[in-house]
């Protein structure tokens, strides 16, 4: 018989949301027994039915961490590895429905592919119960506990307009280091006691481009010194209030003047002109905590000379991202069903190369079992080593269990 300690957390909202429930949340902590049953087959014995993330433990044992982490990546099939990289959308049902619960189509995915991350959008979204109970079912039928993620950035990149939930002005519109903690602070606590772990927010790119459509007032500022010290102040609001915040869309989306979601968009500036100003509010992001960077499908001619977008570079993403700027965290694409990538390669050809440039996560591939399959090919070919998609991996268990996605026993 396994044994579990179980914590009840009361949830205290009454700041944040009329309608959420005052209930409390389970959280079920692994005890050495489970984890001795785990054996070494699957990681599906290796689940944690964790409610929502708490915020990161500095004072945390790191080696013990990095023990447990290696012992579940150990335990991992290269299927399993490939699938903690995927994060999907469960967006609407074949007669156009928003799907607000979970299906047996979504729990097939989950047994069948063992993904790493969900995120929801406003067809998903009708109360607050439901999400709740939603959240709930998708952590509890998966191997390994879940990111849940949302695009709520205030402004008008909001998910949650069906719920009686407090306003955020633009980006744009932040005025100060107060402003932008505050306005921080109350997304996260409105989306933390839902079962949200991680914000694809704050917006780092700046606002250079007045044609740009797609950023404009999603931007902090029109001035990279500016942006960076609202981005640093955001990324502090939301890690304080145990929300994983997420930097986009790296190397700056805010100079171009093509929509992404549609076509491909480009920037003409050189690295030095991005050091200068487009990458200046993602090194105080970086600096500040962020343990997530999204990247853009914005190509660099003057910098890698082609038109491929950014999440294929490995000087982008490795040299200069993880080089230049010091970033040791999880790199998610931004959106791969976008016609930026979707009207020049194929599911297969994105994930693969997004991978061999640098990438940990895709974030909705347009055909996600082409995709999942191209990468297990890739690797089974010798095209992609195993050990390239273990970095990845790690990378991805080491944010769960330091937000305490994971919460499993000590070795």
């Amino acid at each position: 018989m396994k044994k579990l300690f179980i914590i009840l957390l009361a949830v205290l909202i009454s700041s944040c949301a009329s309608d959420l429930p005052a209930e409390p949340v389970l959280l079920i902590i692994e005890t050495e027994e489970m984890f001795a049953e785990a054996g070494a087959d699957s990681i599906s014995a290796l689940q944690s039915d964790a409610g929502p993330a708490l915020q990161g433990d500095d004072n945390k044992d790191d080696v013990r961490d990095d023990n447990k982490i290696e012992y579940i990546i150990d335990n991992m099939s290269l299927e399993e590895k490939i699938g903690q990289m995927f994060f999907c959308a469960f967006r609407r049902d074949n007669n156009g429905a928003g799907i607000t619960q979970i299906n047996q189509d979504i729990i097939n995915i989950l047994d069948n592919y063992y993904i790493g991350g969900v995120i929801l959008f406003s067809e998903n979204i009708a109360s607050a119960q439901q999400v709740i109970n939603y959240i709930n079912d998708l952590q509890a039928a998966s191997a390994l506990p879940l990111f849940i993620s949302i695009d709520e950035e205030g402004g008008r990149v909001s998910r949650t307009g069906s719920l009686d939930l407090p306003r955020i002005s633009a980006a744009l519109e932040t005025v100060s280091t107060h402003s932008a903690y505050a306005n921080a602070q109350t997304i996260a606590n409105y989306l933390v006691p839902l079962g949200f772990n991680i914000n694809f927010a704050p917006v780092a790119d700046v606002f250079t481009n007045p044609e740009n459509s797609v950023i404009g007032d999603r931007a902090y500022s029109r001035e990279p010194e500016q942006a960076a010290e609202l981005v640093k102040y955001a990324v502090t609001g939301m890690l304080d209030n145990f929300m994983i915040p997420t930097l986009k869309h790296f190397p700056g989306h805010g100079d171009t003047s093509t929509d992404s979601h549609f076509g491909a968009a480009a920037t003409d500036k050189t690295l030095t002109d991005l050091l200068s100003c487009e990458l200046i509010p993602f090194k105080s992001g970086i600096e500040a905590g962020a343990p997530f960077i999204m990247t853009g499908h914005i190509s660099t001619p003057n910098i890698t000379g082609d038109n491929e977008p950014a999440l294929f570079s490995s000087y982008l993403l490795q040299d200069i991202l993880r080089g230049e700027l010091g970033f040791e965290g999880v790199i998610i694409t931004d959106a791969l069903d976008m016609g930026a990538v979707t009207r020049y390669y194929s599911a297969e050809q994105t994930a693969v190369k997004s991978v061999l440039a640098g990438v940990d996560m895709l974030l909705m591939p347009s055909d996600f079992e082409q995709a999942y399959n191209g990468l297990v090919q890739a690797v089974r070919s010798g095209d992609i080593k195993e050990s390239r998609i273990d970095e990845s991996v790690r990378r991805i268990l080491s944010v769960k269990y330091k937000f305490n996605i994971i919460i499993g026993p000590p070795l």
